[in-house]
């Protein structure tokens, strides 16, 4: 069986994963800061555009938004959190598998997230999830063509 640490240049490789490991402990911080400063998120939302409207943003609207702001926290940290201990795992040990389980989790949420934040009117948190989408899609189509190419495989995710 063939490695994906055998099917790319160890500095490109390691260049790759290095990659992602900054992305999703970028991506972690900023989920635990939902989890422990909902306040700071909400200020953060609405600087990105998809905070409450003026006609409802009031101290009680605020202080309900903490909750969900904390929910979205843990669940991206514990996500974020299981994609950080692949990376650093199974994909660093070389391990082809890896590549596609991360593409298409990715891929699942992009397409469900952007999707809902387009249908209901929110096209600037839709720009935020293509930058944070593309910004972990590079990577992982770098490392799964290397990884095609080597095998001579299809590229099905």
């Amino acid at each position: 069986m063939t490695t994906l640490s055998q099917s790319l240049d160890p500095p490109a490789r390691h260049r790759w994963i290095r990659w992602l490991e900054v992305v999703l402990i970028v991506v972690l911080a900023y989920s635990l800061l939902l989890v422990v400063a909902g306040t700071v998120a909400g200020s953060l939302f609405s600087l990105l555009g998809f905070g409450p409207p003026d006609a409802i943003d009031t101290a009680d609207v605020r202080d309900y938004l903490k909750l969900p702001y904390m929910v979205l926290g843990a669940v991206l940290a514990g996500w974020t959190f299981t994609m950080l201990q692949l990376v650093r795992g199974p994909l660093r040990d070389g391990a082809t598998w890896v590549v596609p389980l991360m593409g298409r989790s990715l891929g699942l949420w992009f397409v469900l997230d952007t999707g809902m934040s387009l249908v209901l009117g929110y096209p600037t948190h839709a720009l935020f999830n293509l930058a944070f989408g593309v910004s972990l899609a590079i990577p992982l189509v770098k490392l799964r063509l290397s990884s095609v190419r080597q095998q001579g495989e299809t590229i099905g995710w």
